[in-house]
């Protein structure tokens, strides 16, 4: 089936309705619709056969002022795809997709129109054959390559976070129903000069037209929030999904590059593993088509380090809010050192291990090196971060469960740090995981606090010993009443249920003082220290597990 929505002329009504396809003609001018079909089948059990205007159906639908405020503004040719939903008695609910196409009919502006009834999202099989996969790429590119580079264009990128182990947990058939559903979240969200796709089974896209860096900034957001805001609810019960975000922004005047997919998607795969927020813009300039190659030499960069015993850490230190002097304990931090000795920016290989499943043999050497520390420095407390892949992963709880073995109190003086997206992946086996680290005395971090959308029945079963309040709150916080609000009530949520709080990001002495202020309990960040491979409590330096 292609996207060319036109008004059949020959097709019988029989088979229109028979396959429940409704076809109109949307005169702008008039406002007046036109239906090119029988009123019968979904068009009279959810009462659209009765509309006879843009407006009436703007009312009957949720998406409608969306809808109309696109038709108003789109350009000759642009087409358009929205999926509604309409109790049509018995308490049945009819799920409609409705492609829309621009158009010119004898100097008067239209739209001419295709309606369809589709399976419900939760029911699985929804049917996307124009919008996904090779035509859904080619009419993204062909949008942005039609406006020209007199206006601003971008390609935005939208993919599930740990969508791997989300099919691991819970099958293929629970990960289809969240993939369409986040399919019909972001495509409601497309703006009146975007065009929508799905590009992959599980990457989502917009290419827009006229929008700056804020305006995208606030687009891709409002996308996030509105995939995230609520649960998803699926076979096996409610579920908290997150997407990450990569543009690609081409400025005005700038050539359209070869491969603007492969920009965002670069972006995209850096923004998965931000510490602040899922969004990331590509790079673009001199060595913008490059941008894959550079991706792929961090990739090398990261299996030739882990094969060569190269994987180090670094510690920065945690400190007492109230006694900015004293450590409370000090985050470890996974680096490469490259074969000169010198280290490697964290920004050049951090993306490469979770984009080639290298996260759990990082994790795993990250913890031989933090158990290693704290063996010989028996006064301090470290934290380490752990992915989702880890807490499935017998090899990583053998190395904690042996180190604890070899010195008792590794286990009480070792910090977990988990993130929201993590932790709420798959609820019942991230409990059953807590427990049995916390039988060898490990202590459990919530990161990232407020990125995510962890419930409060979650988080009292959880029951963290701490959580570290995202940086994207903190970074300016003392000029910043809306960040105010949210902190205060992070703080509030924490403290009723007796967990210590860890402000990330604090780079500012007023920002400090602020939430010092706040009653917030310990501060992390470059105004007390950047990691260091040799703080001066470490009793010798730790190069890597593989040479010890």
């Amino acid at each position: 089936m292609t996207r060319d929505v036109t008004m059949p002329q020959e097709m019988g009504a029989e088979l229109l309705e028979g396959f429940e396809i409704a076809p109109y003609r949307w005169n702008l001018l008039t406002d007046e619709m036109t239906w090119g079909c029988p009123a019968g089948g979904f068009l009279r059990s959810t009462g659209l056969a009765g509309l006879c205007t843009g407006k009436a159906l703007a009312a009957l639908r949720e998406d409608g002022a969306r809808r109309r405020e696109w038709a108003s503004q789109a350009a000759e040719g642009a087409r358009n795809r929205f999926i509604f939903a309409l109790p049509e008695g018995g308490g049945r609910t009819a799920w409609i997709e409705d492609q829309l196409h621009r158009t010119t009919i004898a100097g008067v502006p239209h739209v001419i129109g295709l309606m369809r009834r589709i399976a419900a999202p939760s029911r699985g099989g929804l049917a996307m054959p124009a919008d996904q996969g090779r035509e859904g790429r080619r009419r993204l590119l062909s949008h942005l390559v039609d406006a020209g580079p007199e206006h601003e264009r971008a390609y935005l990128l939208f993919g599930i976070d740990n969508l791997r182990d989300l099919n691991r947990a819970l099958g293929p058939d629970v990960t289809d129903d969240v993939i369409e559903e986040v399919d019909l979240r972001i495509a409601s969200a497309c703006p009146p000069r975007g065009v929508y796709a799905r590009v992959g089974s599980a990457k989502f896209a917009l290419a827009v037209i006229g929008l700056g860096t804020q305006e995208l900034a606030r687009l891709a957001r409002e996308v996030m929030a509105r995939v995230g805001r609520t649960e998803i609810h699926s076979p096996a019960g409610p579920l908290a999904v997150s997407v990450s975000a990569g543009i690609c922004h081409i400025p005005r005047g700038m050539r359209l590059p070869a491969d603007p997919l492969a920009n965002a998607q670069a972006a995209h795969d850096e923004a998965r593993i931000g510490r602040v927020e899922g969004l990331r813009f590509a790079r673009l300039g001199d060595g913008q088509v490059n941008l894959r190659d550079r991706y792929m030499t961090g990739a090398r960069m990261v299996m030739d380090a882990i094969a060569d015993g190269r994987l180090t850490i670094a510690f920065q230190p945690v400190v007492l809010a109230e006694r900015p002097g004293s450590i409370a304990f000090h985050e470890c931090l996974a680096r490469i050192i490259d074969p000169a000795g010198k280290p490697v920016p964290a920004g050049l290989f951090m993306p490469a291990i979770e984009h080639l499943g290298l996260v759990r043999q990082v994790d795993r050497e990250v913890l031989r090196l933090a158990l290693r520390a704290l063996a010989r420095n028996p006064a301090h407390r470290l934290s380490v971060n752990l992915s989702p892949q880890s807490m499935n992963d017998g090899e990583w709880l053998s190395i904690l469960e042996e180190g604890v073995a070899r010195c008792p109190d590794a286990g009480d003086r070792l910090i977990l740090e988990i993130t929201e997206s993590s932790a709420m992946l798959d609820p019942a086996r991230t409990l059953g995981f807590m427990n049995r680290v916390r039988r060898l005395g490990c202590a459990l971090a919530l990161d990232d606090f407020g990125a995510g959308y962890t419930s409060f029945k979650h988080f009292r079963d959880f029951r963290f010993d701490a959580v570290k309040i995202d940086g994207s709150f903190i970074n300016g916080i003392a000029g910043n009443e809306d960040n105010k609000i949210l902190l205060r009530t992070l703080v509030s949520i924490a403290r009723h249920f007796s967990m210590f709080t860890v402000a990330e990001f604090v780079e500012q002495e007023e920002d400090a003082a602020y939430l010092r202020a706040m009653g917030v309990n310990c501060l992390q960040g470059y105004l007390y220290g950047a990691p260091s491979f040799h703080p001066e409590w470490l009793e010798e330096t730790v190069e890597t597990a593989l040479r010890a």
